[in-house]
């Protein structure tokens, strides 16, 4: 049977040159037809040599592919397909694939055979990869990928969060204690110096329950023990209410605090929520607009939202810190930021609040004057 076969190949190929010189065409369309199958059997046999390796990938949660002897990746499960350009990965390198140099480093020394295992962290762009690799007994290398990204974020975050927070409490901490001492070492017999140290301690005091109870709001939010009631809520008196509230620091400081709210304009917000959110802008905005300007609490309807502003016109935030502005402790201008006895922590719990009311927060900024917007669903 595989004679005849192979006799049937021999006698197509000569009659399809015979066709490409002008010869007979009698018998062509079956000899085509024979020559056609056999390369589809032949094709459908690789194929389904790779499909069990197929079956196989696709059976793990990790990100998973063959790499062959030449560094190119021959068969992969969906998951590494969709880190591929395009969404194909056979062909192309790890390196081409993830942009990670360790992990195409890794790769090249499992193929030469260096170890029997090896586990290396992988940076791609803003992707963070545990690749596990594996060499195979055919000269192969399998890699499995974990995308912890979002882990790593969470640690840096949970590291920062302790430095920060230590770092806040260490100040005061350290003012209240200095200055007792001062007091139980003799100051206390002057009046005039005991007023003082006094003072600090009850200024620092005060910064410690400032701290102390933003980090209680944050943790309430953030574990959902803050639950949200939320309902149609007429604009206008709230803001106003937050506006009568700084009426007289803005007063003390020579600034002009004013709103811009249509009457009928109506919000579904928690009201606790939504009056600490617009306390928290406003008291940041009197906090960096220089003496003689001006903050404004204004609202719109963006169907299907409703969108509050508070604007100011003190100088404006450089590009680069308006992404983390809302990140815990994150200061643009730290040294500032303290003299003027914020925690660091007064933009997080707007954006924690904001989010968990179903809506947005931002911020746009340029060489002069901020301007913060909060989009919450319309009543």
């Amino acid at each position: 049977m595989t004679l005849f076969r192979g006799k049937r190949v021999e006698a197509a190929i000569r009659a399809l040159q015979s066709e490409l010189a002008g010869g007979d065409r009698a018998e062509l369309p079956a000899d085509l037809e024979l020559l056609g199958g056999l390369v589809h059997t032949r094709e459908e046999r690789a194929k389904s040599k790779e499909e069990p390796e197929r079956e196989l990938l696709a059976a793990l949660s990790d990100s998973a592919a063959l790499v062959g002897r030449d560094g190119l990746v021959r068969v992969a499960n969906a998951a590494f397909e969709s880190l591929a350009p395009g969404g194909k990965a056979a062909g192309l390198s790890p390196l081409e694939i993830t942009r990670s140099p360790e992990l195409g480093e890794a790769v090249r020394r499992a193929l030469e055979g260096h170890g029997r295992r090896l586990h290396v962290e992988a940076l791609g762009g803003r992707r963070v990869w545990l690749a596990h690799l594996a060499p195979l007994l055919r000269g192969e290398v399998l890699i499995l990928l974990r995308d912890v990204s979002e882990s790593k974020r969470a640690e840096a975050i949970r590291r920062d969060f302790v430095a920060n927070a230590s770092h806040e409490l260490r100040t005061p901490v350290a003012a209240i204690r200095g200055a007792a001492e001062t007091l139980l070492g003799g100051a206390l017999d002057d009046p005039e110096a005991a007023r003082h140290f006094v003072d600090m301690v009850a200024r620092h005091a005060e910064r410690l329950a400032r701290l102390t109870q933003d980090l209680l709001d944050l943790s309430r939010i953030e574990s959902g023990q803050w639950a949200m009631r939320l309902e149609r809520i007429e604009l206008a008196p709230v803001v106003q209410g937050v506006v009568d509230l700084h009426a007289h620091r803005a007063l003390d400081k020579g600034l002009t605090l004013s709103r811009e709210v249509p009457g009928e304009l109506v919000a579904l917000a928690d009201p606790r929520a939504l009056e600490q959110v617009l306390v928290n802008l406003v008291d940041n905005a009197l906090k960096y607009t220089p003496r003689g300007g001006s903050v404004t609490v204004g609202a719109a309807r963006q169907d299907p939202a409703v969108v509050l502003t508070v604007a100011d016109t003190g100088p404006g935030i450089d590009r680069h810190h308006l992404a983390r502005l809302f990140e815990r402790f994150y200061r643009a201008d730290p040294g500032r930021c303290r003299e003027q006895g914020g925690t660091g922590l007064g933009l997080s719990i707007v954006k924690h609040l904001v989010q968990a009311q179903g809506g947005e927060v931002g911020v746009e900024s340029g060489a002069q004057g901020t301007r913060f917007w909060v989009r919450l669903p319309a009543g």
